[in-house]
């Protein structure tokens, strides 16, 4: 299949470039910028903004795309172009020659491999015809196959089981929510995944083998009739499925011609949105190493489509590798981002195994740690703790073990990173021993109505002592500092107070409340009287100490 285009005839001296500045001027730019000048990269973005657009559109102009696809293809092109620019920004050298010249070749570049990966999913080369300076898409190749698909051999039909695969694997491949496959586009594609893959240019089955095969794999994979209700039950959609279509079509009376069913989609395990969020949620975790992001993104990016990107797209190549990374673990960081691969693994299997105490209603025993000046953790003593787990919660980073101690009315919080020589505790005949209850206001334990968020914030700092209601003075511009420690659980009263202020109410721990309010002391003010003596007994200790 050959896709013509036109040939480009205004010169890129003719474009915006020069227009406002010279290449003296550029270049003084491009060494404040490289020097950290924001103003100067702001003045060169706007000189070369419409010689971008230029660069995309001329570049769209070739080929021969739906004008309602023309715009988004031509925004993404615009994004490439801008990367590339900013790749030759970073490594401009003056003496290696015009900017205009070596600014052309990276924007170029990047527009290339976008254009080529819109209109060209499988990866066949792009080429330009020697007799025309045409630009044309040649589905000629597949990269590794080292064969045309002239100069594939027949080697032989394939089995009805194999073709089935094949479609579906094709499907997957180059279709999703946004992309779809018309019969003769699937046939052609068909064709070009047994070259690349099996270097077989057998030719293709007859149209009507192949629409009979699609029709089978539908009736097979998809609910018999579409009720509305079942949509999410669809593995491959196709125009008029909503309408029974397929259905129809087998309805048909004799003789008369049925509509053609086509525009074929995949429907993916997870949608663009759902890898998304998912993706994002294993960048964020502190619960996984770079090598187990890496390792868990790469799984999610294979159940798409080959027009997926990651919201972490890393176009960077290993070069020990062709294989595209798709993530770059180290572009996003959370304070446990380095540890090692072994703690990691240490770290979740203790929370699995407490979880499934949890789930159980089983008791646990373990020991409790502490750093030491040598960085290592050891046991605070050989003390085994004996707890009844009922919750796991994550607490400004950290993870917390909610539950009740042995002959002790408290809840208890434990750090999980802290705990060691977990176990399920068990009795003499090796039987888990179950957990101990007692009567406690928001107890956690299997409760319905229990509520984590409002647990965490009446106990600031997971603090252990009954929490109570206090009034607290804040300037009525600073509520975000309520919102990030006691999230919806405040409340401002009608108690009137200078203005600019308000007074809210919140319950929680009056023993942290004390530190709290030192924390945040330019921004709050308590107003219950016995914590702020403990406040002004914490600040004559400060104010000896220091």
């Amino acid at each position: 299949m050959l896709i013509s285009a036109v040939p480009f005839e205004r010169s890129m001296e003719e474009s915006s470039v020069g227009e406002y500045l010279t290449g003296e001027e550029v270049k003084k730019l491009i060494k404040r910028i490289q020097s950290g000048d924001n103003e100067a990269w702001e003045s060169l973005y706007h000189n070369f903004e419409r010689y971008v657009h230029d660069r995309a559109w001329n570049r769209l102009r070739k080929f021969d795309i739906p004008e309602n696809r023309k715009k988004d293809i031509e925004e993404e092109l615009y994004q490439a172009g801008w990367k590339g620019f900013l790749s030759c920004i970073h490594s401009y050298d003056p003496k290696k020659g015009e900017f205009l010249t070596y600014v052309t070749h990276y924007i170029d570049g990047e527009m290339s491999k976008e254009i080529d990966f819109v209109l060209n999913p499988m990866g066949l080369t792009e080429r330009v015809k020697p007799d025309s300076g045409y630009a044309v898409l040649q589905m000629t190749r597949i990269p590794g196959s080292g064969i045309s698909v002239e100069e594939a051999p027949d080697l032989g039909k394939y089995s009805a089981e194999r073709r089935v695969l094949q479609i579906m694997e094709v499907l997957r491949l180059l279709t999703d929510e946004e992309h779809s496959l018309s019969k003769e586009e699937l046939g052609r594609l068909l064709h070009l995944y047994r070259i690349g893959k099996y270097h077989n240019g057998t030719p293709l089955e007859k149209s009507n083998t192949l629409t009979s095969t699609i029709e089978d794999i539908l009736a097979e994979v998809n609910p018999l009739e579409y009720t509305g209700e079942n949509d999410g039950d669809y593995k491959v959609k196709y125009e008029g499925y909503k309408e029974n279509r397929l259905k129809a079509k087998w309805n048909k009376e004799k003789g008369k011609k049925a509509a053609d069913i086509t525009g074929f989609s995949y429907v993916h395990t997870f949608d663009n949105a759902e890898l998304d969020s998912l993706i994002q949620l294993i960048c964020f975790s502190d619960m996984f190493s770079n090598q187990e992001k890496q390792r868990l993104v790469n799984k999610l990016v294979s159940t798409a489509s080959v027009y997926y990107r990651t919201p972490f797209q890393n176009d960077e190549k290993p070069e020990d590798t062709l294989t595209e990374l798709r993530f770059n673990p180290k572009a996003i960081q959370g304070r446990f981002s380095g540890r090692i691969l072994q703690d990691n693994r240490q770290f979740a299997e203790k929370i699995n195994l407490i979880q499934q105490a949890v789930k159980n209603l089983c008791q646990i025993r373990f020991k409790f740690n502490c750093y030491t000046a040598e960085h290592e953790m050891v046991p605070k003593s050989e003390y085994l703790h004996v707890l009844s787990p009922y919750h796991l919660v994550v607490y400004h980073d950290n993870y917390y073990c909610i539950g009740l101690k042995k002959e002790d009315k408290r809840i208890w919080h434990y750090r999980v990173d802290l705990m060691s020589d977990v176990e399920i505790l068990t009795d003499g005949e090796g039987k888990a021993v179950p957990i101990d209850v007692c009567d406690f206001e928001g107890l956690p334990i299997c409760n319905a109505y229990w509520d984590p968020e409002k647990y965490m914030a009446e106990h600031l700092y997971m603090a252990f002592d009954e929490p109570k209601e206090i009034l607290i003075k804040i300037r009525n511009t600073d509520y975000t500092i309520l919102h990030d420690w006691f999230g919806n659980h405040y409340e401002k009263t009608k108690q009137q107070c200078e203005a600019g202020y308000d007074i809210v109410k919140v319950r929680t721990s009056p023993y942290m409340m004390v530190h709290w309010a030192m924390q945040y002391a330019g921004a709050v003010e308590v107003m219950d009287e016995e914590i702020r003596e403990e406040i002004r007994n914490e600040i004559k200790k400060l104010n000896e100490k220091y």
